[in-house]
């Protein structure tokens, strides 16, 4: 069981995120402004954050800078309902370990998240990679199976249709294929305890 801080403003949104990580077994505190989760977090840390990035007062890349300054060295899971390739430079160099897009498709988005975030607080790059590749592959292929499974296509269309699918087979086992061989690498070079 994780100690998670879920920090979103919008009501329904904390509701149905908050019950979703507590299905997991996890123990969920939220809050709908990061300045007040902030002042709790202080006196008693959480295991992981999970904060949205625009807020009234204190957004969620603001957030993580304000927990360093406190010394809190908690792993922060920002999600966005507009991500982009500058969101997520800014929201990895606030020091979150991820930014996910919401609302959530596959809450096995955010759990993942969490939990590779819970279980590894100190993160290597072969960690960072393999979620910032994982994820939007799985979100890529979740998003062609759903158009797939929703139209009739003619023959062409399908003949193009198994070819992508192919295709991402391909690249899902060359990731694995390479992710394998980076943590191999990585643990060879890392000094042994």
């Amino acid at each position: 069981m994780l100690r998670i801080v879920l920090i979103e403003d919008d009501d329904l949104m904390r509701e149905w995120l908050g019950r979703s990580l507590s299905s997991r077994g996890h123990e969920v505190t939220r809050f709908g402004r990061a300045d007040l989760a902030l002042d709790t977090m202080s006196a008693d840390p959480p295991d992981v954050v999970v904060s949205d990035v625009h807020m009234p007062g204190m957004s969620g890349l603001e957030l993580g800078p304000a927990m360093e300054a406190r010394g809190l060295e908690v792993p922060l899971v920002l999600m966005t309902a507009d991500p982009d390739r500058a969101m997520e430079i800014r929201a990895l160099a606030s020091g979150a370990r991820c930014l996910l897009r919401k609302p959530f498709t596959d809450l096995s988005l955010l759990w993942d998240a969490v939990e590779d975030a819970a279980a590894d607080s100190n993160p290597s790059d072969v960690t960072l990679a393999s979620h910032a590749l994982r994820t939007p592959l799985t979100a890529v292929r979740m998003a062609f199976e759903g158009l797939v499974a929703e139209r009739a296509m003619d023959d062409r269309e399908r003949h193009l249709a198994d070819i992508a699918s192919r295709n991402l087979d391909r690249l899902t086992t060359a990731l694995e294929d390479h992710l394998a061989r980076l943590a191999l690498l990585t643990e060879r070079r890392s000094p042994s305890d």
